[in-house]
């Protein structure tokens, strides 16, 4: 026993402590991504389009990010969505992806609100590349393959798999480089890629979200973090992974969105000025 008492203390704190890590646990989110429930439509266009959308982040929930937005995203085509740091411009990627639901307004995509959606589905139907991607400590391949993950193609066959992630890495301009490694495809990438070069590293993530052949394209700063000759090789694969999907572009720099086309409008085309509209009436 004196022994143990000086250690007490800390068991009280323990016990303290695990009380929110157990109220977090056993909170179920609104949002259930293991939810079997909700239409899963046979065909996908890939049209978005948000109607009437405020949003307020959780953890700020006084802080407006988005007020009564309206916006359309037409299926087959690229929007880009340019604008400052803390405009909400990624706010909207995370919409589309429903990692939030808008405090007022509707998200919808093909017309269905994406609330009655299956979400795991829905996922399925979109590729996303972001800044920073995520790479596991593994191969080329099994990164690769990991886009395969909640489609019907997640079971096909090992060389199926292969005959997939190549033509996708192809079609992201990485196949070249890839088939220069010492194991080709079976190259382990290393801890955080630490073994690849961000270009190639970003190549690999754009591959990994083509290759279930989604309809819907999400690009959230790809570019930013590259020099300016990785930034046109990486800018190159996506202006092809772009091709015939929806695809929304986030970016800071005219290098980036100087190929979008809006349709109806001539360029510089649409969102900059749209937006700078909704954020002189909001303020």
């Amino acid at each position: 026993m004196t022994i143990i008492a000086p250690s007490v203390g800390d068991f009280t704190k323990a016990a303290a402590a695990s009380r929110d890590v157990l109220q977090m646990i056993a909170r179920e989110s609104a949002i259930d991504s293991a939810s079997t429930e909700g239409l899963r439509p046979q065909t996908v266009r890939g049209h978005i389009e948000l109607r009437g959308v405020d949003f307020r982040y959780p953890a700020r929930p006084t802080v407006a990010v988005l007020e009564n937005l309206n916006m359309v995203f037409e299926a087959g085509k690229t929007t880009a969505l340019v604008g400052a740091s803390g405009s909400g411009k990624s706010t909207i990627v995370a919409l589309a992806e429903r990692w939030y639901d808008p405090v007022a307004g509707d998200v919808l995509v093909d017309g269905h609100n994406v609330k009655d959606l299956n979400l795991r589905w829905l996922r399925s139907q979109i590729g996303l590349v972001q800044q920073e991607p995520v790479l596991f400590n593994d191969t080329v391949f099994a990164n690769v393959a990991h886009g395969l993950y909640g489609t019907e193609m997640a079971s096909l066959p090992e060389d199926e798999k292969r005959r997939l992630v190549k033509a996708a890495c192809v079609e992201a301009n990485a196949d070249a480089f890839i088939e220069t490694l010492p194991e080709g495809y079976d190259t382990v990438v290393g801890e955080r890629a630490s073994l690849m070069s961000g270009g190639q590293k970003q190549r690999i993530a754009i591959a990994r979200s083509i290759v279930a052949n989604p309809r819907i394209l999400l690009l959230d700063e790809a570019t930013s973090a590259l020099d300016p000759r990785a930034e046109g090789i990486v800018q190159a694969a996506l202006d092809r992974a772009a091709k015939s999907r929806t695809t929304i572009v986030v970016a800071h720099r005219l290098s980036t969105v100087k190929k979008v086309r809006c349709s109806g409008a001539p360029p510089p085309c649409g969102f900059a000025d749209v937006w700078r509209r909704r954020t002189r009436s909001s303020s």
